[in-house]
């Protein structure tokens, strides 16, 4: 087939948007790491798996929270009693919130409209307005929240009391709590899979993960590693991987199997952990060590530690991307 000279100009330029749009949605992948005792927020490269950027928060900084639709991170300083606002694009604080209490965990609405913030002396979870931050609400929901997880209609939150050894199901609507599930002892970290059929809980003092079916709330009990902390959960939702801070590893959970099947060592004293849905990896920030391990999904390996801040924490969903 022949094209005329003006039609083949047309042709090529096309083809090169095409291209450079194609280039352009490509969205790079940044792990944003809490630091508590250095006060900091260590940005990382995927691609490169390098810091990028140290950002200075508030004091003791633990939760965390991304939201690519609003170009922010937010930050929780449980000693500072405050959360810190970061622009992803200049990555700067751009505003603190003092908090009348002390923030541990924070999670974000699935619209980017509300965050929630978990106040572990108070008892109480904030619901506040991304658009306007002195807008809040709050619910108290038993003893010392700490993780928390949205449903991705948005409807629902699921908040872990430590002390209350509970999950709170709260109709974020109304700002009610709906039912009670009961689960191990010390639940803290908390996680959903994709279509949000599945919460994941860990058992910090029972060395157990739970998982609640979120239509029915039957629970089922897996044994993982000593003193478990975190969860996350792969993008297929084949698996769940738990951080072990004592024994400094990571469980493979086959959710299929509702079991076990395999360990990895990774830094010491691991806690946050995040899945990296675009490059299929699993970042895990290490206390103990001032580092992330990053795992290959596909072969459960440990390929990379990187150094960051002092006692680095990362406790929530920080791969943003």
């Amino acid at each position: 087939m022949k094209y005329s000279s003006n039609k083949l100009c047309v042709i090529i330029a096309v083809f090169l948007a095409g291209a450079s749009a194609s280039f352009c949605c490509q969205a790079a992948t940044y792990a944003y790491i809490t630091n508590q005792a250095s006060n900091d927020v260590s940005v990382i490269d995927a691609e490169s798996s390098k810091v990028i950027a140290t950002i200075p928060v508030g004091k003791a900084p633990v939760g965390i929270a991304v939201s690519v639709m609003l170009n922010r991170v937010y930050i929780s300083n449980v000693d500072g009693k405050s959360i810190s606002v970061i622009d992803s694009i200049t990555n700067q604080v751009i505003e603190e919130l003092v908090i009348n209490g002390s923030p541990v965990g924070l999670a974000l609405s699935p619209d980017s409209k509300v965050l929630y913030v978990a106040d572990w002396y108070d008892d109480r979870v904030l619901a506040i307005s991304t658009a306007n931050l002195l807008d809040q609400r709050e619910i108290s929901v038993g003893k010392a929240p700490a993780g928390m997880a949205v449903s991705p209609d948005g409807k629902t939150l699921y908040v872990a009391n430590r002390d209350s050894n509970d999950i709170a199901v709260i109709d974020t609507a109304a700002l009610t709590i709906s039912t009670r599930i009961n689960v191990g002892k010390h639940p803290f970290g908390l996680a959903l899979n994709q279509d949000g059929s599945a919460l994941y809980a860990v058992n910090v003092q029972s060395n157990t993960l739970s998982v609640i079916n979120t239509s029915t709330h039957l629970t089922d009990t897996i044994k993982v590693g000593d003193h478990p902390y975190c969860v996350t959960v792969s993008s297929n939702g084949k698996y769940a991987y738990v951080t072990n801070t004592q024994d400094d590893s990571v469980s493979v959970i086959d959710v299929s199997a509702n079991k076990a099947i395999t360990k990895i060592k990774v830094g010491e004293v691991p806690e946050g952990i995040s899945f990296d849905a675009i490059n299929q990896k699993i970042y895990v920030a290490n206390w103990g060590s001032n580092s992330v391990s990053v795992i290959d999904a596909t072969s459960n390996q440990l390929i990379k530690s990187i150094s960051t801040g002092q006692q680095s924490r990362a406790f929530g969903q920080f791969i943003y991307q």
